[in-house]
């Protein structure tokens, strides 16, 4: 690569001292000469702030008095960025000193893709994977292909598109975020990554993996947030129906909310059954409360059909949609790291 174009990295950090003494040293080795690094001190009270200060004093720290969530945090960020590209990264990775050129070089050399994720490998366990890509299915459920599984299979070493990355480590170009209107900060996390991923592929660009470079993320042994806490449950089940709400075509809504209906439901009936009173209110009260929010819910759909969308939704479910074997539910709501792709 001839030029070399800035590249702002948007840490988001929220109390993660513990995790920065090993994300930001890995950082500052990244073997790219053109880069701005920002940190988002999301509210933090641990003396993050101080200590990036003290030992990395060549990050530009953005502070957060409040916690504004992982959408409204990231979004903040964006706006002190100078960077071409954007290169989101949570404050658990640990990256590699030559991943940062190939993500970049994939997003030059190719103007169709809109969102590249390298490998990210288990920080919990070297040998398996966090996260390769994920895939949406009939039910509405999101199939995460690749989840703790080992990263030397050969079907996981090859470049592939899909519904969206994670957003523990992605590069885009900072014109398609803010012409996307960045993460909807309504979400406040969970499920805002995939909504954003959606939005790229309406705009008739592509998700993308690339393999051929990784990165570590602690996170990826937890990715059952469906069963984390009440909190975490209502989120994740209101932001599901939301971002289809948005983004799916009238034909496409008809085919997949009364499923993915169904299969809530059932979610609420089994943690019903095994007395998990909590986190079945919490899942009640994310889908009931969808119904409270459809006036604002139609105002942005209006905006993304009318605005963003350059395809239809038979034109990208080629590269977005893969259904797993009917296992795939059980384990997704027990152990997924035990479904075998």
């Amino acid at each position: 690569m001839k030029n070399y174009p800035l590249v702002s990295f948007i840490i988001l950090n929220w109390n993660g001292k513990k995790w920065l003494k090993n994300c930001l040293p890995s950082v500052m080795k990244v073997k790219y000469p053109a880069k701005e690094i920002i940190l988002v001190n999301n509210g933090s009270t641990d003396n993050s702030r101080e200590y990036v200060k003290k030992y990395f004093p060549k990050v530009k720290i953005v502070e957060i008095k409040k916690n504004r969530g992982y959408a409204g945090a990231n979004n903040y960020g964006v706006k002190f960025a100078k960077g071409k590209y954007l290169l989101f990264l949570n404050n658990d990775t640990v990256v590699t000193s030559n991943f940062l050129n190939t993500l970049v070089n994939d997003l030059e050399s190719d103007k169709t893709i809109g969102a590249v994720q390298p490998q990210i490998r288990s920080l919990i366990n070297k040998k398996l994977l966090d996260s390769v890509i994920s895939y949406l299915t009939t039910t509405g459920f999101m199939y995460h292909y690749g989840y703790m599984k080992p990263w030397s299979k050969n079907k996981y070493q090859k470049k592939m598109y899909g519904y969206s990355i994670k957003g523990a480590c992605f590069l885009m170009k900072k014109e398609d975020y803010v012409n996307l209107k960045g993460l909807d900060e309504d979400f406040v996390c969970y499920v805002e990554e995939s909504d954003l991923c959606h939005r790229i592929w309406l705009s008739g660009k592509k998700v993308m993996y690339d393999p051929s470079v990784y990165v570590y993320h602690w996170g990826g042994g937890d990715m059952q947030v469906m069963t984390k806490d009440e909190v975490t449950v209502f989120r994740s089940y209101r932001n599901r129906f939301v971002s289809f709400l948005k983004n799916l075509s009238a034909l496409e809504l008809i085919k997949t909310l009364p499923l993915l209906f169904i299969f809530c439901e059932g979610y609420v009936l089994m943690t019903l059954l095994h007395r998990k009173f909590k986190l079945a209110l919490g899942a009640q009260l994310g889908i009931l409360s969808v119904f409270v929010s459809l006036q604002s819910i139609y105002k942005k759909r209006k905006y993304i059909q009318s605005n963003i969308r350059k395809v239809s939704d038979k034109e990208i479910n080629q590269f977005i949609h893969k259904n797993p074997k009917l296992s795939y539910y059980y384990y997704f709501f027990n152990s997924p790291s035990k479904y075998k792709d």
